[in-house]
């Protein structure tokens, strides 16, 4: 990964959470949206943003909502950010946070598990 392309995941992914959180008024999009990262292509044209959403109930249709709205997000931040192309954005669910807190609870089991058997 390039330095360039770290520069503008790091700017996409502030402006992109602002647009989200403050200027979209999707009733398709709720619960709590976070971004986890965002994955820029080599010719900077294309950019994946993993999200996050709490509660898990609104993970599907927030997903749809967001996709569905990229178009509008893409021009928000586009007023937002100077760059000469803005990349096509895609929004995907990031499972990895769900995957973390089960290996988590299956760690703390195990401790508590040990605790009880001397």
């Amino acid at each position: 990964m390039t330095i360039r392309q770290q520069q503008i995941e790091s700017i996409l992914k502030r402006t992109i959470s602002n647009v989200i959180s403050r200027r979209l008024a999707d009733p398709r999009i709720r619960g709590l949206v976070s971004i986890t990262r965002i994955v820029v292509a080599k010719n900077l044209k294309d950019a994946q943003i993993y999200v996050s959403v709490l509660p898990a109930q609104y993970e599907k249709r927030t997903i749809v909502g967001l996709n569905s709205a990229a178009g509008h997000i893409h021009r928000m931040a586009r007023e937002s950010v100077a760059l000469r192309t803005m990349p096509h954005l895609e929004f995907r669910l990031d499972a990895s946070l769900k995957k973390q807190a089960a290996v988590l609870e299956s760690i703390g089991q195990a401790n508590r598990g040990k605790d009880l058997n001397p």
